[in-house]
């Protein structure tokens, strides 16, 4: 199938490849301000880029040995500082976007909460408005990059008498704020590089700092959820990035693996698997060259993703046989020019377990799949529509978590 992908002489791509040649190693600054941390995005934040340009500017980045801005600050990029074009001040995007796309401030998601399992909609963290600010309660959990992040981007109650869904509001908060606590997590890896227990205790968040209305929270939620999920879909094995199942077939040729008839037929599984991502991506990109906005078809790429994302790294692991066991040890030769935390094959074999949890588990995203798109009934909840406050387990509901008791 010929997609008539942009060439090696398009006129577009001569000039971006002649930026990146006379700036070898530009700083996020340079690349915000050139438009190609973020294309797509409306200027002066991006160039309007059409899908074309887009992914002409991905290529040369990558070509360049450049770190994308979106792999640096993917929360802010991928996912939630774009709902500042359409739900923010004019003050919040003067104040923010510029230093998110320029990974000069990292951006987390505070989202997910222990008690609310994949429930989002069952949050207990309280934002309480007291004149010109709200006072934030609560706890959230397995949030990424919270320990390096400046910016956070709170989902908390704000009217508990409300329906679950409908009580819900989002704020862009600093994350040096009195009164929060950011505690790693040790993950399988043994590293502490991405999850994160945070909590809030009587944290005041200026009212300013609301993102839309109050009561818009979930729906500016999922919004960004299905923008996440089209992100980390990509053929790499975790969230879109690090080794692909290709990379995996170039290896396990290189160390003679393919000799197995049984390893020669299993790859040939993943690879398949990985070229049905890779024409999946092109949908996607056939659909935003006709202004289609992302929808719920994501779930379906990350439904497939996640785990076919740990097939490639289980089964480069496997092929290392006994020397697998070692710690640090890689089943092949490191790609030239790749230097992301995913692209080492060792630590993602050990963090590849996240992935089918992380942006919604696989038994949601079956639910999104079958109810969004295939229109099969919707699960009963029958919390969802009573107020949210009187179909909670008692008072224990508003009640913050301070960090000395959930250390006990």
């Amino acid at each position: 199938m010929d997609f008539e992908l942009p060439s090696e002489d398009d006129p577009r791509r001569i000039e971006v490849r002649a930026w990146f040649e006379a700036r070898p190693r530009p700083t996020g600054r340079e690349l915000a301000e050139a438009g190609y941390a973020t294309p797509h995005w409306p200027r002066p934040w991006g160039l309007e880029a059409d899908a074309e340009l887009q992914m002409i500017i991905d290529q040369e980045i990558r070509r360049a040995g450049v770190t994308a801005p979106n792999l640096i600050n993917p929360v802010a990029i991928n996912n939630c500082a774009q709902s500042l074009l359409t739900h923010g001040t004019q003050a919040q995007r003067e104040r923010f976007l510029t230093p998110a796309i320029a990974c000069e401030e990292i951006w987390c998601m505070l989202f997910s909460e222990p008690a609310g399992g994949s429930d989002l909609g069952s949050l207990r963290t309280v934002a309480r408005r007291e004149g010109d600010h709200y006072v934030v309660n609560g706890q959230k959990i397995w949030t990424s990059l919270a320990h390096k992040s400046k910016i956070g981007v709170l989902v908390a109650r704000t009217d508990p008498a409300a329906a679950k869904h409908a009580g819900l509001s989002q704020f862009v908060i600093d994350m040096a704020s009195p009164g929060i606590t950011v505690r790693p997590i040790i993950d399988l890896s043994g590293h502490e590089n991405e999850y994160n227990e945070v909590f809030f205790e009587d944290v005041i968040v200026p009212a300013d700092r609301l993102l839309g209305q109050e009561g818009e929270g979930w729906a500016i939620s999922m919004r960004q959820l299905q923008t996440e999920r089209v992100a980390l879909s990509k053929p790499g094995a975790i969230w879109g990035a690090g080794p692909s199942a290709r990379e995996l077939i170039a290896g396990l040729d290189k160390i003679g693996a393919l000799d197995d008839p049984l390893v020669r037929d299993e790859a040939a599984r993943i690879y398949i698997e990985g070229e049905i991502l890779r024409l999946l991506a092109y949908r996607s990109l056939s659909d935003r060259m006709n202004a289609k906005t992302p929808g719920p078809e994501g779930a379906v790429r990350k439904m497939l993703a996640a785990p076919h994302g740990q097939r490639v790294v289980d089964l480069a692991k496997r092929a290392q046989g006994a020397r697998g066991m070692i710690d640090g040890a890689q089943p092949f030769p490191p790609t030239p020019g790749r230097k992301g935390l995913y692209d080492d094959w060792d630590y993602a074999f050990w963090f590849s377990p996240a992935v089918t949890l992380g942006v919604g588990t696989q038994e949601i995203l079956k639910n999104v799949v079958g109810e969004r798109v295939l229109g099969l009934p919707r699960e009963h909840d029958p919390s969802a529509r009573g107020p949210w406050n009187q179909v909670q387990a008692g008072p224990a509901a508003t009640q913050s978590i301070r960090p000395k008791e959930a250390a006990a």
